[in-house]
């Protein structure tokens, strides 16, 4: 059997689903449905070497009061992967005991933010990637949440995170002060929320290389409108070439004719791949924004035909956040 090749020394070694492979540093426990966070502990007498170490897919929801590896150490671990978990409570000592560490997943879990745990991240000073992709939720004191989010991260003084994913949380607004916590931060991505404006403080975005606000709930371009003093004059301005990504699904008529206008002139947005999803007249669906011309669009034909088609376009955008998160859930 190949992957006796790969099986972890001690007690780990009772379980199929975790592996070991010396030879790339890694250990990954996957779909083994642990529940109990004392597995980690396990790990210390044979495999606290490790560069990575992942658990995905288990059923802890509460992370233990105490670090994770109990008081040993791991000067080496520079990737933590937690995610897929349903963990819900964080426990702001779960992270001590591994001051090296250079990427945290905790994406796909339920995390639920506590006054308690905006120290959880301080205990990784080195860290340069976190991602948090669907990590949050519940919908209830969203303001509550985003207030100990920002806490959360004003806290961990993050110097060198160049990278932080917030993918598929529902949000429907971020934080002012997003930026402000990381002096480094050059991707931030938002994909795949239900944003209607975008108002972050410019200040801190001087070294952003890349804003991906692809796939949002907003479909046309004339909703944009309060995008449009915001964000055309402030972030869609003052970002770097092609910084931009908006893969969202444009609908084009006579109303959208600023929006457009803007985009074809922004230096910001990367607009190669922008087009119409639906636009009046019809002839030019699919369209590139690039190539519309903007003096034939009119508002005769409805890109929007009442609600029961905004009913179903709220379906379809739903149904398609829930099969990415899904497959996301699988690999």
């Amino acid at each position: 059997d190949p992957n006796s090749n790969f099986l972890c020394r001690g007690s780990l070694n009772d379980y199929a689903a975790c592996q070991c492979r010396e030879d790339d540093s890694e250990l990954s426990c996957i779909n083994a449905q642990f529940v109990d966070t004392d597995v980690f502990l396990h790990i210390n007498n044979y495999h606290r070497h490790f560069r990575k170490i992942t658990f995905h897919g288990n059923n802890f929801q509460d992370l233990p009061d105490n670090p994770l590896f109990g008081t040993d150490e791991h000067q080496n671990l520079e990737v933590l992967n937690i995610s897929a978990n349903y963990i819900v409570n964080l426990n702001s000592k779960a992270l001590k005991g591994m001051p090296n560490l250079l990427i945290l997943d905790m994406s796909n879990n339920e995390i639920v933010l506590k006054p308690e745990d905006t120290t959880f991240l301080s205990y990784i000073p080195k860290l340069k990637q976190l991602y948090l992709r669907r990590a949050f939720t519940s919908l209830v004191n969203r303001t509550v949440q985003f207030a100990l989010m920002m806490e959360m991260f004003e806290n961990a003084n993050l110097s060198e995170l160049n990278y932080i994913d917030l993918s598929y949380n529902f949000f429907t607004s971020v934080p002012y002060q997003l930026a402000c916590p990381f002096p480094s931060l050059r991707y931030i991505d938002l994909r795949q929320n239900f944003l209607q404006t975008v108002n972050i403080n410019l200040t801190c975005l001087a070294k952003i290389e890349i804003f991906d606000l692809s796939r949002q709930f907003i479909t046309f371009l004339n909703n944009f409108r309060q995008l449009d003093e915001s964000f055309m004059k402030g972030i869609g301005q003052m970002l770097p070439e092609r910084s931009i990504i908006l893969k969202n699904s444009f609908y084009c008529n006579c109303k959208s004719v600023s929006f457009i206008k803007w985009v074809r002139h922004s230096r910001t947005v990367y607009k190669n791949v922008l087009a119409c999803s639906r636009a009046s007249p019809s002839k030019y669906n699919g369209f590139r924004l690039q190539d519309l011309p903007l003096d034939a669009l009119d508002c005769n034909d409805p890109v929007l035909a009442g609600q029961a088609s905004l009913y179903f376009n709220t379906i379809s955008v739903l149904s398609m956040l829930l099969l990415d998160i899904f497959l996301y859930m699988l690999f």
